[in-house]
């Protein structure tokens, strides 16, 4: 029987092993400072929406028709298997940031290597390919690829500085200097990842590896500690004081998106350094749902509610060593630290709502003074509601009363406040407060969706989309963008600020109007819609299908008033 069990106990540990190495197997070819990481389930992906239903889309055709792009080229994006790529197994992009220098790459597995460098080949015949071991090295003036039988890297530059494929350096002339031809330096680059140990990679990370290990069509990694070193060098006077890398010390934010039947979602989490964290855990408490309650729900087109806990919020700033800069600022005022603490629960409110767009004029000045050009356009407009839970009155109005002071009274001008011993709140409309506090209760229909969380949000793109629609519908190319967009888009939650297995999570969906079909092929419908008419009209202006497709109708009316009411730059 003991055998039996240690027998058991060696297979669950070998499992256990096994398990781990998968999970952190998608990181050992990453380095450790990678600052952005974008990793594609394209197994997940291709059997939600397969090549097949992209190569029936008006955009796809349209390119393969080109006469420009070599029937090698055409051969192989109609069969991407014979690329030599495993689509089966994640593709993988991330940029790395060394000071101001960077490179993008791409990583993925192969199926075939011989067919992988016949692709390559068909891509860039007059390219050289080397061998460095087991390593093959495709290399052109601007990127260079590397692979062996199971994996490949594509390396190139991302810094903007990279000036027609070459470093280049400012002398003392103020002539630019070439340096080393950028390939050189990306192959040493390429070469590195595919021997990159452990210590130097996201393989024995546990935060990529929990990343990794969450079900969904695509992750995604940022580390902001690695995106802003080196900016806060230099930075003058106070904000050189302020300890602001305790926001940055292991910052790092990850996504998990996934595509289901009628919606996106995403569920996020935020890592911060130990210090804050230790402050962030002891939040307590979920958004104030009475607050929501007291909203009007006709017309309400977005609502965002808060809590945190303001004891928090006063050991943050003392983390940050802001504290004495505050407190003597305040001290002039007969106020301090402790006073906005007590003057608030830590419940906030924003909403918006009754968006409209009204008519309105702009007078310009011409070639003369005298010639005054009158333009005539839309403007959107809405009524915003700012609320936020007194704690304690005295404090709070002291708080309210330094604001006014701050502003000159500038506000008062076109804001209206009111406030009890419970809320105050301030709005561009004196209905939208009086109604705030009316004693009305409404329980909204978004609402079950986003209590119980200290955060929550909601946007109703359908009313939003309906308020433009005078905008969107000026021409028959107008209304086209303007129904597929009204057909596609319904709303958006969410949700979070839990503090769970060391950092705070976050979770948004993106609700859409058809919730039976799965929106990753509702999107490729969209962008194919969307592609044609802008397709089209390039033909039916004579020019290109690719060329500046992308180029919004607004550049060419704001040209032709220029034009017409001959305005100075």
């Amino acid at each position: 029987m003991k055998y039996i069990k240690l027998i058991s106990l060696i297979g669950l540990f070998s499992i256990l092993i096994i398990s781990c190495s998968k999970k952190n197997n998608l990181g050992k070819m990453i380095p450790k400072e990678a600052a952005v990481i974008v990793d594609l389930n394209t197994k997940s992906l291709l059997s939600k929406l397969s090549w097949d239903e992209i190569k029936k889309t008006y955009w796809y055709n349209e390119l393969m028709s080109d006469s420009t792009i070599p029937a090698t080229s055409k051969a192989f994006i109609d069969d991407l298997a014979k690329t030599g790529i495993d689509l089966k197994s994640d593709m993988v992009f991330f940029v790395l940031k060394s000071n101001n220098d960077g490179q993008a790459v791409l990583e993925g597995s192969l199926k075939d290597s011989k067919a992988f460098s016949d692709f390559l080949k068909s891509l860039h015949p007059n390219a050289t390919i080397s061998k460095d071991g087991e390593l093959n090295i495709f290399k052109t003036d601007k990127a260079v690829i590397g692979w062996n039988d199971e994996r490949f890297a594509f390396v190139a530059n991302s810094d903007h500085r990279k000036l027609h494929g070459r470093d280049m350096l400012n002398d003392s002339t103020n002539n630019t200097v070439p340096l080393a031809p950028p390939s050189d330096n990306l192959v040493s680059v390429c070469k590195n990842l595919f021997s990159l140990s452990n210590d130097n990679s996201l393989y024995e990370n546990e935060k990529f590896a929990k990343l990794a290990e969450e079900e969904g069509d695509a992750h995604f990694w940022l580390n902001i500690n690695q995106l802003s070193k080196g900016s806060k060098q230099g930075m003058p006077g106070m904000a050189g004081m302020v300890k602001l890398d305790k926001f940055l010390e292991d910052n790092i934010s990850t996504a998990t998106i996934n595509f289901q039947d009628g919606k996106v979602t995403a569920n996020k989490k935020q890592y911060l350094g130990k210090e804050l964290s230790d402050i962030l855990k002891k939040g307590d408490g979920n958004i104030n749902t009475d607050m929501i309650k007291r909203l009007p729900s006709q017309n309400l087109a977005a609502v965002f509610s808060l809590h945190f806990t303001p004891g928090n919020l006063l050991e943050i700033i003392k983390l940050t060593g802001m504290d004495g800069f505050i407190n003597l600022f305040m001290a002039q005022e007969g106020l301090s630290l402790d006073d906005i603490v007590r003057a608030t629960k830590g419940d906030i409110l924003f909403a918006l709502s009754d968006v409209t767009m009204k008519d309105d004029t702009v007078n310009i000045k011409g070639s003369t003074k005298k010639d005054i050009v009158s333009n005539y356009y839309q403007k959107s407009d809405a009524t915003f509601l700012f609320a936020v839970a007194v704690g304690d009155k005295d404090a709070f109005n002291k708080l309210i009363n330094l604001s006014k002071t701050m502003g000159k009274d500038m506000t008062q001008k076109n804001t209206f406040s009111k406030s009890d011993d419970k809320y105050f709140a301030i709005s561009n409309s004196q209905d939208a407060v009086n109604k705030y506090f009316s004693g009305t209760q409404i329980n909204s229909d978004f609402l079950s969706k986003i209590n119980d969380h200290p955060m929550g949000g909601f946007i109703d793109l359908q009313m939003i989309l309906k308020v433009l629609q005078t905008q969107f519908t000026k021409d028959s190319i107008g209304k086209v963008y303007y129904d597929r967009n009204l057909a596609m888009w319904n709303n958006i939650y969410i949700t979070g600020g839990e503090f769970k297995d060391g950092g705070l999570v976050f979770n948004s969906e993106l609700n859409l109007v058809d919730k039976n079909t799965n929106s990753l092929k509702l999107l490729n419908k969209y962008i194919d819609d969307v592609s044609k008419v802008m397709i089209e009209e390039k033909k039916k202006n004579g020019q290109g299908w690719h060329t500046e497709i992308n180029k919004s109708p607004a550049d060419t009316v704001i040209k032709k008033n220029f034009k017409n009411n001959k305005l100075k730059k």
